[in-house]
């Protein structure tokens, strides 16, 4: 009787460890990383040249922007059925530098939940001026 109730009470350990200790990082307390990392499909774009008028890009059905989780931080971005990889770093702060073929982009994320990430951008060496906003979902 007695190996049986210390039988039972490490079962119930056990499967309380299991079910305490894997519990999936959620809200606030998530890196930027893990908050951006996946699928975005691309909203619309905001694009402006200095000295220009501001270009609205509506995202079609096929346009997205995946942030990958490997070794190489690899971005995968496919927008008006242009297919580019590249590679992205998060800063320290709310940044993230975005490079693809020909471009180097300095951003600073502005909101980032379960559902909508929304990044200013600034197309460095570029002149003039070229700063973008992106307005992605999930």
């Amino acid at each position: 009787m007695k190996k049986q109730l210390t039988f039972a009470t490490m079962l119930l350990f056990i499967i309380a460890g299991i079910t305490t200790g894997c519990k999936k990082e959620s809200g606030e307390s998530r890196t930027l990383k893990k908050k951006i990392e996946g699928k975005w499909l691309v909203s619309k774009i905001e694009s402006k040249v200095e000295g220009g008028e501001t270009k609205v890009y509506t995202g079609l059905a096929a346009d997205f922007i995946e942030f990958r989780n490997d070794e190489n931080d690899q971005l995968d971005v496919n927008i008006n059925g242009k297919r580019n990889l590249g590679s992205y770093a998060v800063l320290a702060t709310d940044g993230l530098e975005i490079s693809i073929p020909g471009e180097q982009l300095s951003c600073n994320v502005t909101t980032v939940n379960d559902s909508t990430l929304e990044f200013s951008a600034t197309v460095e060496l570029s002149k003039p001026q070229e700063t973008r906003k992106y307005y992605l979902h999930r």
